[in-house]
C-alpha cells in the first residue's frame, strides 16, 4: 500500500483536488496535513488539520506517523502546488522499489509557469555540486539529493533514516534529510521518464543571467538561520554549508537593496536569522 503525504497551507483548492484525484486513480491513498490554513481545506481523502502553522517538516512527520499506523509500504511526498498527469507516474517510481533496485526514487520536474526543467543537484561527500538536466529517455541514475515533492521512499528505509527535522520548519528540510540518508548508505534513484509539474509560488529577481528568489521576510529568516544548522551537522559537507551561508547573506543584501515597503522587514529577518543561526537557536 502506497500512501501520499500532501502538506498544505492556504492551497488552491482546484489544484489540490486534481492532485488528490490523480493519486487515488493511481491506487495511492492520499493524506493531507494542513498547517492551519485560513480557509477550510476540503478534498476526498484523509485530512489532518493542525492547530497552527508548524512548517513543512512537522506536517510531513505527522503524515508519516499516520501512514505508518496504517501499515504503509511506501510513502510519496507532495507539495500543494505539484501536479501529475502521467497515469503511470506512480508505477514508474514504485517499480524500482518493488524490484529492490532502490529504496528512494524521485521524478524530474518541469516548471508549471515557465516550462523549464528543474535541475537535479547531486552533492558528493566533499560538498561538490553537480547539476543534471536529464532527457526523458535517459536511463535512471543515482544522486544524493532531490527536493521532497514527488519523492517516494520505502518505509523500511524511512524508518532507518528517520523523520524530518521539525525545527527547520521549511528551508533545507529535504536537503538535510537526503544527505542524512546518503550518509547512511541510501542513494536516490532519479527516474527521468517520471515527469511532474511544480510551481514556485515566490517571485524571482532577474540580475543579468541570474535569478534571485524573492522570498518573503518570514521565509528569509529560516533560509539564513537554517544554513547555519547545516554547518553544525556532521553528515553535511562543510563546503556545502559555507556555500549556503554565503548565498543566503548575498541574496539578503540584494533583497534589502531592492525592497521598497519591506526593507525594514528584510533587515529584521536578516538580523534575527544571523543571530539565531550563530547562537544555535533552532527551536
Amino acid at each position: 500500500m502506497i500512501y501520499s503525504i500532501i502538506v498544505t497551507y492556504n492551497p488552491n483548492e482546484s489544484n489540490l483536488t486534481l492532485l488528490v484525484n490523480a493519486l487515488i486513480s493511481s491506487g495511492v491513498t492520499p493524506i493531507i496535513v494542513d498547517n492551519a490554513s485560513k480557509e477550510d481545506v476540503s478534498a476526498p481523502c484523509q485530512l489532518i488539520k493542525l492547530d497552527s502553522n508548524y512548517g513543512i517538516a512537522k506536517a510531513q512527520n505527522t503524515g508519516i506517523k499516520y501512514a505508518l499506523r496504517q501499515n504503509a509500504e511506501a510513502i510519496i511526498f507532495f507539495d500543494q502546488d505539484s501536479s501529475i498527469a502521467d497515469e503511470l507516474f506512480i508505477k514508474k517510481l514504485y517499480q524500482p522499489i518493488l524490484d529492490k533496485k532502490a529504496s528512494i526514487t524521485a521524478p524530474v520536474f518541469t516548471d508549471l509557469a515557465r516550462g523549464f526543467i528543474y535541475s537535479i543537484v547531486d552533492i558528493d561527500k566533499h560538498g561538490k555540486r553537480t547539476k543534471y538536466y536529464p532527457a526523458i529517455d535517459d536511463a535512471p541514475f543515482k544522486v544524493s539529493n532531490v527536493i521532497s515533492s514527488g519523492t517516494m521512499v520505502d518505509v523500511q528505509a524511512l524508518t532507518e533514516i528517520g523523520y524530518m527535522v521539525d525545527e527547520l520548519f521549511i528551508d533545507y528540510v529535504d536537503t538535510e534529510w537526503c544527505l542524512r540518508a546518503y550518509n547512511k548508505g541510501f542513494d536516490i534513484l532519479v527516474i527521468p521518464n517520471a515527469r511532474m509539474t511544480h510551481s514556485i509560488g515566490d517571485k524571482t529577481l532577474k540580475l543579468g543571467a541570474f535569478y534571485v528568489p524573492k522570498h518573503s521576510p518570514f521565509r528569509r529568516y529560516y533560509r539564513i538561520r537554517n544554513a547555519f544548522y547545516l554547518l553544525r551537522q556532521a553528515h553535511i559537507p562543510k563546503r556545502l554549508a559555507y556555500r549556503e551561508i554565503s548565498f543566503a547573506i548575498i541574496h539578503q543584501m540584494i533583497l534589502i537593496a531592492v525592497a521598497k515597503g519591506e526593507r525594514l522587514a528584510y533587515i529584521s529577518s536578516f538580523y534575527r536569522g544571523l543571530r539565531d543561526g550563530t547562537l544555535g537557536r533552532f527551536n
